[in-house]
């Protein structure tokens, strides 16, 4: 498995998107990685970007978007994340 992942990045306060690449971020507890089948802009990511009102402290460019559904690949060993498998149709 590749350890890039496409992403959507705002590249500066009230600036436009643009595709990029981002790291696979290590699993913590609690948390999937799902193999992302289809993606959408929210209307939220839209507002964020228009109203320039995404926080400071992340810094630029910055990671948006979390409208996903595809298949869960890997599941953090955890009893909270129990009631999922790798195969799981999510959204």
């Amino acid at each position: 498995m590749s350890s890039l992942q496409k992403a959507l990045y705002l590249q500066s306060r009230l600036g436009a998107f643009a595709l990029g690449t981002a790291e696979i971020p290590a699993l913590g507890t609690e948390e999937l990685l799902v193999e992302i089948h289809a993606a959408a802009l929210n209307p939220v990511d839209v507002y964020i970007k228009n109203l320039g009102i995404f926080a400071e402290p992340y810094g630029f460019p910055a990671l948006i978007g979390s409208d996903g559904a595809g298949i869960v690949r890997t599941i953090y060993d955890d009893e909270d994340t129990q009631g999922f498998q790798i195969g799981d149709r999510v959204y």
